[in-house]
């Protein structure tokens, strides 16, 4: 590996010199990078620093993830999930709120006319991860929806969800969800892991990027039996703007929640393992969306990694 990273210094020096310094001269961040495909993020919030080969070796990075799916999951099956209205139009059926992709007038027209209707929808990017691009729309007539609308072409426009108040608890802004991963095997499925996910005090979006919470789910029981972690590591017993706790919390209607995403495992083609993020309203649980679910909230929360039962489960 050594030899690897002179040869590497030696015919790319720019580009040695470029992830070095967004290493921020941490060599040691910068092998990891070129070595293992280790993100910087994830270096400082496994604390990789205080750890040796071996130790790092067992947390499951996305770079060791991708790897992964691309031998487990088909081919079609990752295009599926990488493109979120390919997973909306097989999995219609589950959702409880329309969506559209905006593509012609006539589409926009009963886009507009949904707006006036309720007042408010989201506009996302059908490619997008992590809460990044993702808008709450508002306006009141239908010159001020078409101005809003007019740069979405090709973006996904949903109706809102309402979410239930036992959801709503932590922070009322967000749409606070629950991200569950699933493995297929033929006609069986399991639930991996789960976490929950809320948002901070003003923000639209539950996503840790963009400064969300989120606590691991004991996946038989629906309990949260961790406390609230941010991005940075930093855990909290209770949320910092409402001051609700996490740990031993009971979220409603798991069991519905679990057979809800092993009945949407069961419909996608070619995939084996998929991430699912799922919000409840009153109609029940539904889903947000599909992914290739980042393990970095659980082995954050956990303190451990989770490498090795990944592998094991997927059967590798």
């Amino acid at each position: 590996m050594n030899l690897y990273i002179l040869l590497y210094k030696t015919l790319f020096p720019e580009k040695y010199r470029s992830y070095l310094q967004r290493a921020g001269g941490d060599v040691d961040m910068c092998h990891e990078t070129l070595l293992h495909g280790t993100f910087y993020e994830e270096y400082e919030a496994y604390g990789f620093a205080l750890k040796n080969e071996a130790e790092r070796r067992e947390y499951l990075t996305d770079a060791v993830r991708d790897r992964i799916c691309r031998r487990v999951n088909s081919r079609q099956g990752n295009r599926i999930v990488t493109d979120k209205y390919s997973t909306y139009t097989i999995l219609h059926r589950f959702y409880h709120r329309k969506v559209w992709l905006l593509n012609s007038k006539a589409n926009l027209d009963e886009i507009i006319r949904a707006g006036m209707d309720s007042g408010q929808l989201v506009a996302k990017p059908a490619d997008n991860c992590g809460g990044r691009g993702v808008e709450l729309l508002t306006a009141t007539s239908e010159e001020e929806w078409r101005h809003l609308l007019a740069d979405k072409q090709g973006m996904m426009i949903e109706e809102c969800i309402q979410q239930v108040q036992d959801m709503a608890r932590w922070n009322p802004s967000s749409v606070n969800t629950i991200r569950m991963n699933t493995f297929r095997h033929k006609d069986s499925v399991r639930v991996f892991t789960a976490f929950i996910r809320t948002g901070r005090k003003g923000s639209f979006v539950d996503n840790g990027l963009q400064g969300g919470l989120f606590a691991s789910i004991d996946t038989d029981s629906g309990v949260i039996f961790t406390d609230g972690y941010d991005e940075k590591c930093v855990a909290h017993a209770v949320h910092p703007d409402s001051g609700v706790p996490y740990k031993g919390v009971a979220l409603p209607r798991w069991d519905e929640a679990v057979a809800l995403a092993k009945e949407m495992a069961l419909a996608m083609p070619g995939m084996t393992y998929i991430g699912w993020d799922l919000a409840l309203t009153a109609e029940g649980w539904e889903p947000v969306e599909a992914n290739r679910g980042e393990f970095i909230a659980q082995q954050i929360t956990q303190g451990r990694g989770l490498r090795r039962e990944f592998e094991h489960t997927c059967g590798l």
